[in-house]
């Protein structure tokens, strides 16, 4: 059904569904198949081949007569523009959002899904279609895929290109779904040998290391109380053995091989480093990471220059609640911090600390130092108390501080990392609750600027306003959140007008550039 209702001073098209539950499309035929979109929007409009609108638009805003084509880019591909934000090859406004591809891929066969025989490409690609395919449904669109250097170089300077060709294939797939991908080294207390993961084994200065294991509930504690942990990141942050040669040789080689791929957004060098015996760690940011940063960051460019470098720092950041941020000098930068709330993270209750802070205090701080922000983990063991009340805290944060983010973690296997439980769903690919507080409709992709939006959970309803440019606006509907579509669809700006596709699972608004426009998604 289609009514239109003045609101506010203008005409609003309120499009309801039919009792079948579909919602017709002016200018399309709805079967039940994707519909079938021309190059055409509004009464006289159109939009040419690049996504932008030109041409007149509808006097009234409400749907178009002829539907808003999806935007096809050649890649994943972003840039940093003014004041941290996201901006894709048509200059919108993006934002990401997503989860970690996850705790299994911390150890053998290094993968976050199981395959009976790792080594068979095809059965890879099988499972990893299955595995990326469940987060269109949740509307998502970016993964953060960790990489272990233990994996890609086994003994020194012997590489494994089944590896190598294995993480290809995830990249290849994950494109094929149009995921974006942060390319990330992961480390956790420096080594398996440690009860961690990253770095290679042959690596640690420990004379007659312990054997790998990944058994060990309480690794975290080896950050500071593990002598040897300590020590072998004392050494690598002085390169007392030569190590940051090979580190930076292995970068390079995974660089080479994944840093054109057209999923790829951009770099982590090292995930939650380690400060060693240092005791402050807020001078162990400035004094050796912060430089350390800006001697990987041009070996990374020479390589790959259009990708984004993430930059973390440690571990111990994610739990105090209001770190201390850092930014390396260069340009086309991303700030990863991460968040936890420490009775959350080891499965007992939230502990009533507010995380809206935190959230916004990394927004203010990419803001004014001209970075992105992508929160690149955060999250909470299975059935901790509150844990979706939390989570649902920093998720409104992150849309209100337009902050790009991938939760931890998504992982389908009957073998944890450390018995840790964090995923979103069961070794099944069953979905768990906590997909009920991150899982919501958000605006993807914004032709426009001054972009202000909120989710209301309690009312099943998206509101969202921005000064038009030229181009298509993109707006998330998850299917998960609306299985049948949106009921409902307000849009108010002169000339404004919006498609909503079901198979993409999104709404796509043009408007005259400079048009005020407002939107409710219910």
């Amino acid at each position: 059904m289609r009514t239109a209702r003045w609101v506010l001073g203008a005409w609003v098209t309120i499009v309801a569904c039919g009792d079948d539950g579909t919602q017709p499309v002016a200018g399309t035929t709805t079967t039940g198949e994707a519909s079938t979109t021309g190059g055409a929007t509004g009464t006289s409009g159109s939009l040419d081949d690049d996504g932008s609108s030109s041409g007149s638009m509808p006097a009234e805003p409400g749907e178009c007569e002829q539907p808003i084509p999806a935007v096809e880019l050649d890649s994943a591909r972003l840039v940093v523009g003014d004041q941290g934000r996201l901006l894709d090859a048509l200059q919108r406004d993006v934002v990401m959002r997503g989860l970690n591809t996850g705790g299994r891929s911390k150890f053998a066969p290094f993968l976050p899904f199981t395959v009976a025989d790792p080594g068979d490409l095809a059965e890879v690609r099988a499972e990893a279609d299955v595995y990326f395919g469940r987060l269109h449904a949740w509307g998502l669109d970016t993964v953060r895929m960790p990489f272990s250097w233990e994996a890609l170089e086994p003994s020194p300077g012997s590489y494994d290109e089944a590896y190598l060709a294995r993480y290809v294939a995830l990249l290849d797939v994950a494109w094929e779904h149009r995921l974006r991908v942060v390319v990330d080294f992961h480390q956790d207390v420096y080594a398996s040998p440690f009860c961690g993961d990253g770095f290679p084994p042959w690596s640690v200065p420990t004379p007659d290391p312990p054997p790998p294991t990944h058994d060990c509930p309480q690794w975290f504690s080896g950050y500071f109380a593990n002598a040897d942990v300590r020590e072998s990141f004392d050494r690598f942050w002085s390169n007392a053995d030569g190590l940051q040669g090979p580190f930076i040789d292995m970068w390079l080689t995974m660089a080479e091989a994944v840093g054109e791929h057209p999923a790829v957004v951009g770099f982590e060098p090292m995930n939650e480093p380690g400060w060693g015996t240092m005791d402050d760690v807020d001078a162990f940011k400035l004094d050796v990471l912060q430089p350390w940063y800006e001697q990987v960051i041009p070996q990374l460019r020479r390589v790959a220059p259009e990708a984004i470098v993430f930059f973390d720092g440690p571990g111990v950041d994610a739990t105090v609640g209001a770190a201390t941020h850092f930014r390396p000098a260069g340009e086309n930068l991303a700030y990863a911090p991460h968040l936890y709330d420490a009775g959350l993270l080891i499965g007992d209750g939230w502990m009533g600390v507010d995380p809206t802070g935190a959230v916004e205090s990394m927004g203010a701080h990419g803001r004014e130092e001209g970075v992105a922000v992508l929160l690149g983990e955060f999250g909470f063991t299975h059935g901790a108390r509150g844990g979706n009340e939390w989570l649902g805290l920093v998720v409104d944060a992150l849309d209100g501080q337009r902050i790009s983010a991938t939760l931890w973690e998504y992982s389908t296997s009957p073998e944890d990392w450390n018995d840790e439980d964090l995923s979103v769903t069961e070794a099944d690919g069953s979905e768990r609750p906590i997909l009920d507080a991150y899982v919501r409709p958000w605006v993807r992709a914004v032709a426009g600027e001054g972009i202000t939006s909120a989710w209301d959970q309690a009312e099943a309803r998206l509101d969202a306003s921005w000064i038009a440019s030229e181009g298509v606006t993109e707006v998330v509907v998850p299917a998960r959140v609306f299985p049948s579509g949106p009921n409902e669809v307000q849009l108010q700006g002169a000339g404004s007008c919006y498609t909503w596709d079901a198979a993409a699972g999104q709404l796509r608004v043009a408007a005259p550039a400079g048009t005020a426009v407002s939107l409710t998604v219910r």
